[in-house]
């Protein structure tokens, strides 16, 4: 995917990459295309009130991200690479950007990212995942570790990613464990890293349901 970068940043495995696209003659209408890969997309569509309070590190998998909205409206992406034996290890980056449906934002594993200006934004992920055997960090029911926005960067995480891509079958596979996970789910749990016991473990926060509080 080198050969795809359109702009670079300072932490290896974040840039922008050119979208398969095609655009009407006044540029009013545009048919995104899916990229190369597994052929899975998530849209998530952002209300009007809609604001990130943690960081997202994904241990699995890549992100491949597309914003839909008014191309005036600024989007500030924030970053931090978590990667064990990264050589930008705890390197933040700030992205500021429009959306564009030319371009995708590629995230690898590992890297935490947050942003703000998404009201009435939509996004299409087209995730690439990863797997490992005997990764601590990775948790299939929910492949998110995160972290407060306020959190000092020597804080941040350092974390060991998958590396090993996977076949079609065992997308399929983890589609069933994420849907059967996601039923009556109303907001994501959270999941932490914490010290327990002098060592470090991790925790899933999810919110009591109106008849447990």
């Amino acid at each position: 995917m080198k050969e795809e970068e359109i702009e670079k940043t300072e932490i290896e495995g974040l840039f922008f990459q050119k979208n398969l696209y095609t655009c009407s003659p006044d540029e009013k209408y545009s048919h995104v295309i899916a990229s190369d890969g597994p052929g899975i997309s998530d849209m998530v569509t952002h209300s009007n009130q809609f604001s990130y309070q943690h960081y997202g590190i994904h241990i699995a998998q890549v992100d491949r991200l597309t914003f839909f909205g008014d191309r005036t409206q600024k989007i500030i992406g924030h970053f931090v690479d978590c990667r064990k034996d990264s050589p930008t290890l705890h390197k933040k980056v700030v992205l500021e950007y429009y959306p564009d449906p030319k371009k995708m934002l590629y995230i690898d594993r590992g890297i935490a990212h947050t942003f703000d200006g998404l009201e009435n934004v939509l996004t299409r992920d087209e995730p690439i995942w990863y797997l490992s055997t005997g990764n601590i960090h990775y948790n299939m029911a929910n492949d998110v570790v995160n972290v407060d926005r306020n959190e000092s960067i020597e804080n941040f995480p350092i974390l060991e990613v998958n590396k090993y891509p996977i076949p079609k079958q065992a997308y399929e596979y983890a589609l069933k464990v994420q849907q059967h996970n996601m039923k009556d789910l109303q907001e994501f749990p959270h999941r932490f890293q914490i010290q327990l016991d002098g060592e470090m473990r991790y925790v899933n926060l999810k919110p009591k349901k109106r008849s447990e509080v």
